[in-house]
């Protein structure tokens, strides 16, 4: 317990430190979140096993949808693809001093969840600027997080996204994550998690939105199944 509180500590101070340094070198910050995040998870004690490298695209721009179960799921998701990415935020996490002025001047993207229309609109507007530049953006579809280990059912924002720009959406299934930071608990415990890395999809090669939505998550859920049934025999 005093181990994963003094870890908690020191990941705080760590993104408290790397902040300050993307408030002053923003151009840098591509680069900094990756550093950001490998620090986050070796403090962490947690090891990252990434299949599925080749599937991804070159360069961007690209959405990428993660299923949420963890704390660290922005961390594991930065770490492990390794490309210049934004993330989906909520707003309230804007406000926080020097970390949200971070968020804010990199252009990541502020969410009002009590707002659709708001949200929306932010979302089109950051989204401009990011795609221009190249950037993926990293998005957790289910809109919160999972407290079974289930892919809950997803929101039609990213797809959206990648229907309106026409770029490729990667599905990421990240396995392992709710073992090391498990839910309402104060803890963070060494561990293996592994990023699952799917080919890319345009939503023109499906009927409409819904029927790419329904290929993507029942494919990471498929993923996800087979994990947990392994990892239940290995137990």
């Amino acid at each position: 317990m005093i181990r994963s509180i003094v870890t908690i500590f020191i990941v705080l101070l760590m993104t408290a430190i790397m902040s300050v340094l993307n408030l002053f070198w923003p151009p840098m910050h591509s680069w900094f979140i990756i550093i950001w995040a490998q620090i986050v998870l070796k403090l962490a004690g947690i090891k990252l096993v990434v299949q599925g490298r080749d599937n991804l695209p070159p360069k961007g721009p690209g959405v990428v949808v993660i299923n949420h179960e963890s704390a660290l799921d922005i961390p594991m998701a930065v770490a492990g693809l390794k490309i210049p990415v934004r993330f989906m935020a909520k707003r309230e996490l804007f406000k926080v001093p020097v970390f949200g002025w971070c968020l804010y001047l990199c252009n990541h993207i502020p969410i009002d969840r009590s707002n659709r229309k708001r949200a929306i609109a932010a979302i089109n507007k950051t989204s401009v600027k990011i795609f221009k530049k190249g950037y993926f953006v990293i998005v957790s579809p289910e809109g919160t997080r999972s407290y079974d280990g289930k892919i809950g059912p997803f929101k039609k924002g990213a797809f959206r996204l990648a229907d309106k720009e026409d770029i490729p959406l990667i599905p990421v299934t990240l396995m392992g994550s709710r073992y090391c930071v498990p839910n309402k608990i104060l803890r963070i415990v060494p561990g293996e998690v592994i990023i699952d890395i799917g080919k890319p999809v345009y939503i023109h090669q499906y009927a409409d939105i819904n029927a790419c939505i329904l290929d993507v998550r029942s494919k990471m859920i498929k993923r996800k199944t087979l994990y947990e049934r392994n990892r239940q025999e290995q137990v």
